[in-house]
């Protein structure tokens, strides 16, 4: 990164987050009778909200041993006073002794998550009488989309459970009652989430170069490590770019929109990554053209992923790598392995 004298970040960057989803519902919407996959009714393409995944990065980063504010509810359910009251717990000041700007600045180096993505303090407290109405969040994603029509697996539609109930006319003092739950998922889909860290934004929750750096990983364990339950397994992270530019505030825009897959099957018949290949032939292109803007790329890639690249070439990503090398020189291009790379 480019040297500065404070901590906080002082470079923009832009995220390309690509995973794939298989048979498996990679974000259910509540509001449907049976918590369906969001699809998109006139594109047929799956989408995932922000709020999913930052629900992983959230989990991941207590699992790291971070504090986190927004806690999950499925380990407890908390109120928010309770959410704050262990941040608070674990800030080493007191409302009583110390002076606003000390404990602002306690709050946000304790609660991890409040750095990357914000908060609205929404509550009377003596900790959150002190602290702003909101943080905004330097670190932003949007909603993912898959980038083509996905289909809906039809093969098993619904489960039946058998739950051993007390009955007290019963010989054995039980009865069986069955209960019914339509199964729903996606065959396959290729999502992708763009992201943003803002310079400006970052200023306020003291986002730190090594909470991006952080970030560099992160995603991609998260991903490995947080889709545990049976509707979320099967879901891989495939490729993880980020853009850190110069001091100058200029962005490229929505670097996930300039991917895409290119496969010789109807787009709804991809089931894997042995049928597509990872376009990111107008990604690199753009990355070209705007060269002299961007410090540093930071790129990780899945080794089963084939990549479409410039000029009608194909590869590895190794051979993606290379490309990117040719067109803003190696010294530009940070290409790493997560699991070498990740501290805690």
């Amino acid at each position: 990164m480019t040297e500065n004298t404070d901590d906080t970040i002082q470079n923009r960057s832009e995220i390309a987050f690509v995973i794939d989803a298989k048979d498996t519902n990679p974000n259910g919407d509540p509001l449907t009778a049976d918590n369906e996959p969001r699809i998109d009714p006139v594109t047929g393409q799956c989408v995932v909200t922000d709020v999913r995944l930052k629900r992983y990065l959230r989990d991941q980063l207590a699992e790291d041993g971070h504090v986190v504010l927004i806690a999950n509810p499925n380990d407890d359910v908390l109120t928010r006073k309770e959410m704050y009251d262990a941040v608070e717990e674990e800030m080493g000041v007191s409302t009583e002794d110390a002076e606003p700007e000390e404990l602002l600045k306690a709050f946000v180096e304790t609660a991890a998550d409040v750095r990357y993505f914000g908060a609205t303090i929404s509550l009377d407290t003596d900790l959150a009488d002190d602290l702003p109405d909101q943080f905004e969040g330097p670190v932003q994603f949007n909603h993912g989309r898959s980038y083509h029509e996905v289909a809906r697996n039809t093969e098993s539609k619904q489960l039946a459970t058998v739950i051993a109930n007390e009955d007290d006319d019963e010989e054995d003092g039980k009865k069986d009652q069955g209960t019914f739950a339509t199964d729903n998922r996606i065959s396959y889909g290729v999502i992708g989430f763009g992201g943003r860290i803002n310079d400006n934004a970052a200023k306020d929750t003291h986002l730190t170069e090594e909470d991006v750096e952080r970030l560099d990983t992160l995603c991609w364990r998260a991903l490995k490590n947080q889709t545990v339950t049976r509707s979320k397994a099967g879901q891989q992270p495939r490729l993880y770019v980020r853009v850190e530019y110069e001091r100058d505030g200029f962005e490229i825009g929505r670097l996930n929109d300039r991917i895409g897959v290119a496969s010789d099957l109807p787009e709804d018949e991809i089931r894997g990554t042995n049928d597509f290949h990872l376009d990111v032939s107008e990604l690199v292109t753009a990355l070209d053209d705007n060269e002299a803007r961007i410090d540093t790329v930071h790129v990780t890639a899945d080794s089963a992923v084939d990549f479409a690249l410039p000029d009608g070439e194909t590869g590895d990503r190794e051979a993606f790598y290379a490309a990117l090398e040719d067109a803003l020189g190696a010294e530009t291009v940070d290409a790493y392995d997560v699991y070498e790379r990740y501290a805690n």
